[in-house]
């Protein structure tokens, strides 16, 4: 897996850019049923771009953040992936911050397909407690990590 490379797009519905970032990740045999990817791998990339972006990128020391829950989940399927892709690129954004969640999007695709996306992954995570059902605001330090340089109103 390579290091993410980082790109600026802006989120649907919002003016200031976001801060993109690019996970690669090679493919497997067993991601593939017949001759595309099967689409419940797509969501397996998602939470491994997201695994990777939170190790490379968010650094907020005692921060429960990355401790979160996936609460809901909506994937766009837009194109197939074929047997001749060795990897995909998965890029990572936060497009919203709350009290006590967040959203990312991470968008799914490869270099044969072409720079569209071939998923587009919407996530919101919640933040928790160890008991996993108890949820915890989002302070302002992780706030900031989470967004980068961007400012939102919660």
């Amino acid at each position: 897996m390579g290091s993410p490379a980082a790109q600026n797009t802006a989120a649907p519905g919002e003016g200031t850019p976001a801060p993109v970032h690019r996970v690669h990740i090679p493919l497997r045999v067993s991601d593939f049923l017949g001759l595309h990817v099967n689409n419940v791998q797509f969501q397996e990339f998602a939470q491994e771009a997201r695994r990777l972006w939170f190790r490379e990128r968010f650094d907020v020391a005692g921060s429960r953040v990355p401790i979160a829950l996936a609460r809901w989940m909506e994937i766009d399927f837009r194109n197939t992936i074929g047997m001749d892709v060795a990897e995909v690129w998965v890029d990572v954004e936060v497009l919203r911050v709350g009290r006590t969640s967040y959203t990312m999007r991470t968008s799914i695709g490869s270099v044969p397909t072409g720079p569209e996306p071939c998923a587009v992954i919407d996530t919101v995570l919640v933040v928790t407690a160890p008991d996993e059902t108890t949820t915890l605001e989002i302070t302002h330090e992780e706030r900031r990590a989470l967004l980068g340089d961007r400012e939102e109103a919660g």
